[in-house]
């Protein structure tokens, strides 16, 4: 299993609204890179097509009031990961916010996916942060 972890960031937000925010899948739609051609979703659920690696459907599989947030895809994909939303809380006014992906990674897609991957959530965070914080 390789462990990929975002950048860490400061939502100047209480706990709650932060993980208020993930738990619902719309609020993603905001969050996704260029490289993601569509997105739909329920309220369990978000369906991505990926430019270079096709749909995934994500199903938010745990919310753990106040610090958990995980997805898990319930389609087919080329290897087995989830990703997690870790919510710290440092005051009553700031969360530091990290997504990390466990992925069961071969050597060879190691090398190919874990900087894209890394990427995604990179952006997901930053993107976050912008929209939290203004």
């Amino acid at each position: 299993m390789v462990k990929i972890e975002s950048n860490k960031a400061i939502i100047k937000k209480s706990n709650k609204e932060v993980f208020d925010y993930l738990a619902v899948p719309e609020n993603y739609s905001i969050l996704m890179p260029s490289k993601v051609r569509s997105f739909t979703f329920d309220d369990d659920s978000a369906d991505l097509d990926i430019e270079g690696i096709g749909k995934i459907e994500l199903s938010f599989t745990r919310r753990e009031f106040p610090s958990l947030i995980e997805m898990k895809p319930q389609n087919k994909v080329p290897f087995n990961f989830d990703i997690k939303w870790h919510l710290n809380e440092l005051s009553e006014t700031e969360t530091e916010v990290q997504a990390v992906i466990n992925a069961d990674l071969n050597f060879m897609m190691r090398m190919m996916a874990e900087k894209l991957l890394a990427d995604f959530l990179n952006v997901q965070v930053h993107k976050l942060e912008e929209k939290l914080n203004s």
